[in-house]
């Protein structure tokens, strides 16, 4: 399944990712690192200085899941070393289920909820059950934090 279609939002995901990811998606861009995590996700990756054969085998097995400009960055940041792909389950769940509440949005406006519901259920193999659940829950978006300022006069 393609989280990365034009249908799903990447707003506000960012930080269900680990430091790790975060700074891929800053070198890579988010769609390019969703495509490497769910490819190599909780796996490590050599990614190599393309001097030797091995490393331009690497080299292009990383450029034909993120692309060539892609692969370019990261081996560039990360040539030598073996990258520690996280497999960011909270992001790709979070990720599955807005793509999954807004097909069910568009299945909704030609058909009963009820037979949407097994269309999604099939199609993201989950059951009905779980469809269900995902359906009443909100988008997961960062929450922002007040800083409590003491009071101006809570020293008098």
């Amino acid at each position: 399944m393609d989280l990365w279609e034009a249908d799903v939002e990447f707003d506000n995901v960012e930080h269900l990712l680990p430091a790790m990811a975060q700074l891929i998606a800053h070198l890579i861009g988010l769609p390019k690192t969703l495509q490497l995590i769910e490819a190599y996700g909780g796996t490590t990756f050599p990614v190599s200085k393309c001097s030797a054969p091995l490393g331009r085998i690497r080299y292009e097995a990383l450029a034909e899941v993120v692309g060539v400009e892609a692969a370019n960055a990261l081996t560039d940041h990360f040539g030598g070393d073996v990258l520690a792909i996280p497999k960011c389950a909270a992001a790709m769940r979070e990720l599955r289920d807005r793509r999954l509440r807004t097909q069910f949005d568009r299945l909704t406006r030609k058909m009963g909820s009820t037979y949407a519901a097994t269309e999604l259920a099939r199609s993201f193999c989950l059951t009905e059950r779980q469809v269900w659940r995902i359906l009443k829950q909100s988008d997961v978006v960062e929450e922002t934090r007040r800083v409590l300022l003491p009071h101006a006069d809570a020293g008098s």
